[in-house]
């Protein structure tokens, strides 16, 4: 039993917290949450990838205080209702394009999944 609960606590005491999906929503390859930063790689391009953040952004209400992108890579500096702060970044490798989120400071992993649903709900359209 002792073995199970300190297995259950070994991602707690790295500091990572690993969530794999594979398939399905927004063409997913998978998503992780490392060091309060979510990393999600979906299998879409630069500016479909780009175009889904930043309607995720305006559905969130997020206030854009900052933004620069090229064509293969990009961030979003903004600013919640609440006064959080929140940075999105994304990068394509010529075959995925790998966007990740981090709310805060120390991050905040329901917040970052909620822009997460919301860019998948765009790539899905």
């Amino acid at each position: 039993m002792k073995k199970i609960a300190i297995l259950l606590f070994v991602p707690f005491l790295t500091s990572c917290v690993a969530l794999i999906a594979a398939g399905g929503a927004g063409g997913i390859v998978g998503y992780k949450y490392i060091k309060g930063e979510l990393h999600v790689t979906y299998n879409k391009d630069f500016s479909t990838t780009w175009a889904a953040v930043k309607a995720a952004i305006k559905d969130m209400k997020l206030k854009t205080v900052e933004e620069a992108h090229d064509q293969a890579e990009g961030y979003i500096k903004a600013v919640s209702t609440l006064g959080k702060k929140v940075k999105i970044k994304v990068k394509y490798n010529g075959k995925f394009s790998k966007v990740s989120i981090r709310v805060g400071t120390l991050g905040d992993l329901d917040y970052s999944l909620a822009i997460k649903y919301r860019i998948d709900a765009h790539l899905n359209r």
